[in-house]
């Protein structure tokens, strides 16, 4: 798999309010926390199946985990950048867990994953007053067609053959479907 920095390779299984263990259909709660030190970062690298090392992502990059609200296993990462000339939020880089990362395990263990890191980018806008626009590369035109079609994106291509966004109004429509927690 060649998936070059700051492009986005996830997919959408499926827009849940919360994750959904994938063998017995249980919803599990979750929550969201920003990752403030670097060290804690130090397992979740290209070696282990999180595609890049999250420990070497920029110091402008805000990161925040999705886990389990009953044991903070994290289950995705997403690192964002606010964007003021672009009055919108930049998603630089978005993985789920590789166990339940479907491009590398046929039985994921959680759905709901990359759904969820889209939320909480858009959650992040909110905060910075952009109305819930988040922007991205996508990895390639298949990833690209499956967010505009799952999401509702929007193509751009302007800084980026596979730019898109997702403007307010679909932003609006994601957030209303999830149920999280910020610690």
């Amino acid at each position: 798999m060649n998936i070059e920095y700051g492009t986005i390779d996830i997919l959408i299984d499926d827009l849940t309010s919360c994750l959904k263990d994938s063998k017995t259909g249980e919803i599990k709660e979750t929550v969201v926390f920003r990752v403030e030190t670097k060290n804690f970062l130090e397992k979740y690298n290209n070696k282990s199946g999180w595609y890049v090392n999250w420990k070497e992502m920029p110091k402008e990059v805000e990161i925040y985990a999705l886990g389990l609200k009953e044991d903070n296993s994290i289950q995705g990462l997403v690192g964002i950048k606010d964007d003021i000339n672009a009055n919108a939020v930049y998603i630089h880089w978005a993985v789920v867990a590789p166990h339940n990362n479907k491009l590398i395990t046929s039985n994921p263990k959680y759905i709901g994953v990359g759904g969820h890191l889209f939320a909480i980018a858009i959650d992040k806008s909110y905060s910075y007053n952009h109305n819930g626009v988040v922007y991205g590369f996508a990895s390639n035109e298949k990833v690209l067609s499956h967010y505009i079609e799952k999401l509702n994106a929007t193509y751009l291509g302007l800084l980026h053959k596979y730019q898109f966004a997702i403007m307010e109004d679909e932003a609006k429509k994601i957030k209303e479907v999830y149920d999280y927690e910020w610690n």
